[in-house]
């Protein structure tokens, strides 16, 4: 043992003489040395449809169809970011509840969920390096899903996206629009929520998104409404559920493949 802390010493020495010795003497300035250390992301999920804002109660043509919405909400989970080397960093308990909505009515009007509007979710402690992509799932992983004991993230049974009706237990609502189709005057209730609906989003950055120190990031990505009902006439299905297999199978569909675009990546 006496060997070895001696042989450490005189190899920690070598290297201290060395790099003292070197042509290419730097100091490591506070700056760098805070860009070593973990960052922030602020990653924003727009609502929009088609080039247009999302807004609750106004009127948007969707595939011919005249749809007006009080309720969009969906749940991201399991966020991950990929740097230029291919690793990967998994956001822990990374739950979160995304959503545009005025109050809603919870177990039968027990109390009342707020009427909120919720695009933006601050990721932190992530290390510095250059991200080349994200993925992340809409929907909650079927370990969660198929036991609302568990808890993690921001996963709760009081904010309304639970449903009882869709299997012979309790399981979440993934994602929820509601409204009306003012064509018609009919109610809409277009919904995902079976472990079948699980969906996961691969984007790629157009440019690597550098991450670290005390400088935030931004990401944004717009979320396209008329792309998570693409292919999808609500004439004929204006309840999405279990019930409607076929639907719900192409609305979770559209949130994997039709829906999300990266717009930027940059500083705050």
């Amino acid at each position: 043992m006496k060997n070895y802390k001696l042989t450490l010493i005189y190899v920690l020495t070598a290297l201290t003489l060395a790099a003292c010795s070197s042509d290419d003497d730097h100091t490591i300035t506070g700056e760098e040395l805070t860009a070593t250390l973990p960052g922030t992301l602020n990653l924003t999920l727009d609502a929009v449809v088609g080039q247009e804002d999302f807004e609750l109660h106004t009127t948007y043509d969707i595939e011919g169809q005249q749809l007006n919405f009080n309720q969009f909400r969906y749940w991201v989970s399991h966020v991950i970011l990929t740097d230029t080397d291919g690793e990967e960093f998994s956001i822990e308990d990374s739950y979160y509840l995304m959503e545009e909505t005025e109050a809603i009515s919870i177990q039968d009007g027990a109390y009342e969920y707020p009427a909120n509007k919720r695009e933006t979710i601050t990721l932190t402690g992530i290390p510095a390096g250059s991200y080349t992509s994200i993925k992340f799932a809409v929907g909650i992983d079927p370990a969660y899903n198929d036991n609302l004991s568990l808890q993690a993230g921001e996963l709760s049974q009081l904010n309304g996206m639970t449903n009882i009706s869709w299997m012979w237990h309790t399981s979440y609502i993934f994602a929820s629009l509601k409204g009306t189709d003012t064509g018609n005057d009919t109610q809409l209730q277009l919904e995902t929520g079976l472990n079948s609906s699980y969906r996961t989003v691969v984007l790629t950055l157009d440019k690597d998104l550098e991450i670290g120190g005390d400088t935030d990031r931004n990401l944004t990505i717009t979320t396209d409404i008329a792309g998570i009902l693409n292919g999808i006439k609500v004439t004929e299905t204006p309840v999405i559920g279990a019930s409607t297999p076929e639907a719900m199978t192409t609305m979770a569909d559209n949130f994997e493949s039709n829906t999300f675009t990266v717009v930027s990546a940059d500083e705050e």
